[in-house]
């Protein structure tokens, strides 16, 4: 383009220096002019894009679209003998995308958002710590943002679980055992001396786990070691955990509810720890209270109910589980 317009600059420099001498010639000089730049301002128009026809850079954030699951199954706890070695835990599962891969979603974006467009210099879509760099025209980001709306739209399936473990009193155990879902008033007042909570994060039809609590440190035994008229003790050091543990699958239904299957355990340790004398020094030996429960129920969502409830000992309690759409 550089050399047309030079090209036209030039002939109408000859043009102008000629014009006076031959009319004819002038003439001549004049349409060839004329029509070069009838050509320059073509290539000109043809090079220049309009407003819609520009590439634009804009960011997706698509990070919930390609989150990874992965199904962590907490043992419960229970104390073991000293030196007690378990067995090796099973591997978790392979982690699978909630709906899409990165590679899926870029591919579904250019299969599903005029092709044609993604053959255009400069049109380009890249991943980058959880978002995608789009270059593209305008038009077709209006339809990208509509894509994601809707591929949002079909993964909002997340939940959230409210667990907590409440003291119950005498007059409470016909309520707990024959009634599956509890007035706001009711939780209210169970709630106001709460033994332990925890709230878990997750998505439909996935398990999701967590806990809530302390661990405790305690001396389990001792590392003999023998030295020149003298023998060593180390201590070896173990921990237990005291708290609440929750692992819960919710499997969304088509109404207003869900059916939970859930795994819950409160874990109290009896203090002061009692101590066992021995040469090398004492060796500490924790007391627990487990409650657990397994269970399989459906629940409302956004109303509390109770999961189950252990109304002897010295201390009885009820767990109550809460589900609510995210």
């Amino acid at each position: 383009m550089r050399r047309l317009g030079l090209l036209a600059a030039g002939i109408l420099c000859g043009a102008l220096a000629v014009s006076g001498q031959d009319g004819e010639r002038g003439d001549a000089l004049q349409r060839e002019i004329d029509r070069l730049q009838a050509l320059l301002r073509e290539r000109i128009e043809q090079e220049t894009p309009l407003p819609e026809q520009q590439i634009v850079l804009r960011g997706y954030d698509v990070a919930e679209l390609c989150t990874t699951l992965r199904e962590h199954i907490q043992p419960l706890e229970d104390l073991e003998p000293s030196k007690y070695q378990p067995p090796e835990a099973e591997m978790d599962p392979e982690p699978r995308p909630l709906l899409f891969e990165v590679d899926m979603l870029i591919e579904l974006i250019k299969m599903g958002v005029e092709p044609q467009s993604w053959e255009m210099e400069g049109a380009d879509i890249r991943p980058r710590n959880g978002r995608l760099l789009v270059r593209t025209i305008p038009r077709v980001h209006g339809k990208i943002e509509r894509l994601l709306k809707w591929c949002r739209a079909c993964a909002d399936r997340r939940v959230s679980v409210e667990v907590a473990v409440v003291r119950v009193g005498e007059g409470d155990t016909a309520l707990l055992s024959g009634a599956l879902e509890l007035s706001a008033e009711e939780v209210q007042r169970l709630s106001q001396d709460p033994l332990g909570a925890v709230t878990l994060a997750g998505f439909d039809s996935a398990l999701c786990g967590g806990r809530a609590g302390r661990e405790i440190s305690y001396v389990e035994d001792y590392n003999v070691k023998l030295a020149e008229k003298a023998v060593i003790g180390d201590p070896i050091r173990g921990t237990v955990f005291a708290g609440t543990s929750a692992e819960i699958r919710v499997c969304l239904d088509d109404g207003n509810g869900a059916i939970l299957h859930c795994q819950l355990e409160l874990s109290r340790v009896l203090e002061p720890i009692p101590v066992h004398p021995t040469e090398h020094g004492g060796i500490e030996l924790p007391t627990k209270q487990l409650t657990r429960v397994q269970a399989s129920f459906w629940a409302p969502l956004g109303r509390t109910v109770v999961a189950g409830a252990c109304t002897v000992g010295e201390d009885p309690c009820a767990i109550l589980v809460t589900v609510r759409r995210r």
